[in-house]
């Protein structure tokens, strides 16, 4: 702060020099820079003035930057035509040993459990108190590498809700998202150039009741800048909807409120952003809902959830139709099929590269195609 970087309010670990359009990240004690070479170099000087530090890598355009570095056991690539990001793939590997999977396993063309699927008996048995510490760990891996894979956040915060008491059926389930990773074998976020963006694109979907046992539902959603996808997340709603609308609704709330977190970040990070963020939903009914004023039939509601349309009323949010088979938020709120996770990830921006030979890409060109004509 003494050398005129201001500290974020929003996020207590970002700083941004206005001056200097040089922003930083801090996490433990990993600083990543962004700026220009002259203001990159100017910082170098300023830290090994107060620290004992290590240089890693510039990545950059010039011929004598980098083009591949690791940030937080991430991989970014610099190419011609934008920006790469890739998780490590070390803890699918261990997913996979954990369950003897090999070349040799045929993988599974699904994410998790289909949609028909009845449990059996055994599968409420609880598990032992050593079983149950090793599910732990696995559906924790599981969890960490879902942060980068949104294909993977559903059935992780599925898993996850297990971790208090574990049974058999667990593991079965586990088994199934760890042999779907067998076939996948990467999945890379692209960031191709483009013009600075001002507009916040949101994205909500929500699966009604989906969740086994509550009957709770999930809300699911994504925050697009332009073609770059930013943000992925997947959590079960605290309420329990009593209509798809209701359920769609609290997906709409969190949608907001995530994007004006991704807002004000930005904003303390230097950009130039619009006001106004752009909502997404497949449904009608709740889009409905958000564009007018008071319950309406949804007299339960809390009143305090009624502020997205106000929001909405003040011009600061504007809500959208999106058909269902173009929301990418739906791979957030349940299990898909292989080509379905792909179209999903095409919209998002985001590359996966499967472990065979068959190609679905003319088939997802072609969905690609006729949806969005």
């Amino acid at each position: 702060e003494e050398c005129g970087f201001e500290r974020g309010d929003a996020c207590a670990v970002i700083f941004y020099h206005p001056e200097r359009d040089l922003s930083c990240a801090v996490h433990g004690d990993d600083f990543t820079f962004c700026g220009e070479a002259g203001d990159l170099e100017w910082i170098t000087v300023k830290m090994k003035e107060w620290f004992e530090i290590k240089v890693r890598a510039t990545l950059g355009p010039d011929p004598g930057d980098d083009k591949e570095v690791v940030i937080l056991g991430r991989t970014v690539k610099w190419k011609s035509w934008g920006i790469e990001w890739e998780a490590d793939e070390k803890h699918r590997k261990l997913l996979m040993e954990k369950f003897g999977y090999d070349e040799g396993t045929k993988p599974l063309n699904h994410n998790g459990e289909t949609a028909d699927h009845q449990d059996e008996d055994w599968e409420a048995e609880k598990l032992g108190r050593e079983e149950a510490t090793e599910f732990r760990g696995a559906a924790a891996r599981l969890n960490f590498l879902s942060q980068d894979s949104p294909e993977l956040m559903y059935p992780a915060k599925e898993i996850s809700t297990e971790m208090a008491n574990p049974v058999r059926g667990g593991w079965k389930r586990l088994k199934k998202i760890s042999r779907f990773l067998r076939g996948r074998e990467a999945v890379i976020w692209e960031f191709p150039w483009q013009d600075e963006c001002k507009d916040i694109h949101a994205y909500g979907d929500s699966d009604w009741g989906g969740r086994r046992g509550s009957r709770k539902s999930t809300s699911g959603g994504l925050v697009m800048l332009g073609k770059h996808c930013i943000k992925t997340w997947s959590s079960t709603q605290g309420a329990v909807a009593l209509s798809s609308a209701e359920a769609e609704f609290y997906a709409m709330i969190e949608a907001i409120v995530r994007a004006k977190g991704v807002l004000n970040v930005m904003k303390e990070i230097g950009f130039v952003i619009a006001e106004q963020i752009h909502l997404f939903t497949d449904s009608s009914a709740a889009k409905s809902f958000v564009s007018r004023r008071g319950l309406g039939k949804m007299k339960h509601l809390e009143i305090r959830d009624l502020w997205l349309q106000r929001e909405v009323g003040l011009g600061k949010v504007i809500v959208h139709k999106v058909e269902g088979p173009r929301n990418p938020a739906d791979l957030m709120t349940k299990f898909l099929k292989r080509w379905e996770i792909e179209l999903r990830l095409k919209l998002m921006g985001i590359r996966v590269n499967w472990s065979d030979d068959s190609k679905l890409d003319d088939q997802i060109n072609s969905l690609l195609r006729v949806q969005f004509q």
